[in-house]
């Protein structure tokens, strides 16, 4: 059976919608149990259940997918021809979940069986919207047609994350930079919810040394099909590696590359990507 992506697309819409209820009502509760998994680095019975319920609506109703997830016990590559994967992280931003903020969201992308991503669906519970975008058919907020403006690195923030298992010298070197030409930085806690700023023009970009594909590839769709700007994260062809990542509206991208492409090694920069 020929499987439509635009089935996928709405399918992932309401799945993030239903995750997101299922992790909020986890919220409710004042015995939450929380396990750490290295400094401040926690996964709660709410990241697990979600993911549960995540990957058993996908094995239902699209039984020849693979699904990876930052909860599961098997966090291999999956890329087969002729098979799509789904990348789906439960509640990127647990700290922030755990703490009581609102910047938690829940992830979900999708690549086809080459490895290249072309569903993205991020929803904020919390804020009660949902960015979503597929390769061809643009991005929406709430189904709102959306496109990102074209603003200059002092226009607006930009986000930063910082990996908590990685070096601190290129965040750093990055912030030093971005400080230096006026710029202003922003860490929401949430690098797929930072992303989806950066789709819908609340960021002027987005810059992370180090992600993993469940933080990354939706919101990479999102600022594509923004009309935005990103490097690529399957550019290895790894769905397992961790890389640094790097987004932003047209207006922002060269000068953001110019503050963090030593970082970024085997990315292509914005002109290489518009002569290509």
């Amino acid at each position: 059976m020929v499987i439509d992506h635009v089935e996928r697309r709405e399918f992932a819409e309401g799945l993030a919608v239903e995750a997101g209820q299922l992790a909020m009502s986890y919220r409710q509760q004042d015995d939450l149990e929380v396990r750490s998994k290295g400094v401040l680095d926690w996964v709660t019975e709410a990241d697990l259940a979600t993911e549960r319920l995540i990957r058993t609506r996908i094995n239902k109703f699209f039984p020849d997918d693979h699904v990876l997830g930052e909860e599961g016990t098997d966090q291999r590559a999956q890329i087969e021809a002729g098979h799509s994967t789904w990348i789906v992280d439960p509640i990127d931003g647990t700290t922030c979940f755990v703490s009581g903020l609102p910047s938690w969201c829940v992830s979900i992308a999708c690549v086809d069986g080459q490895g290249h991503p072309f569903l993205g669906v991020v929803h904020d519970p919390t804020g009660a919207e949902t960015f979503s975008a597929l390769q061809g058919h643009g991005f929406t907020v709430n189904g709102h047609q959306t496109s990102v403006p074209s603003k200059g690195i002092t226009d607006g923030l930009v986000g930063v994350g910082h990996p908590r298992n990685a070096p601190d010298a290129p965040t750093l070197t990055f912030l030093q930079r971005l400080f230096a030409v006026g710029g202003l930085f922003y860490n929401s806690g949430s690098a797929a919810l930072g992303l989806a700023y950066v789709a819908a023009g609340r960021l002027v970009g987005f810059y992370e040394s180090d992600l993993r594909a469940w933080d990354a590839l939706a919101g990479e769709v999102l600022v594509r099909e923004s009309g935005g700007w990103s490097t690529s994260f399957m550019r290895d062809g790894s769905l397992i590696t961790s890389k640094p990542m790097l987004a932003a509206n047209r207006g922002s991208a060269a000068a953001l590359w110019d503050l963090a492409w030593d970082a970024l090694e085997g990315c292509l920069s914005p002109e290489q990507v518009s002569g290509q």
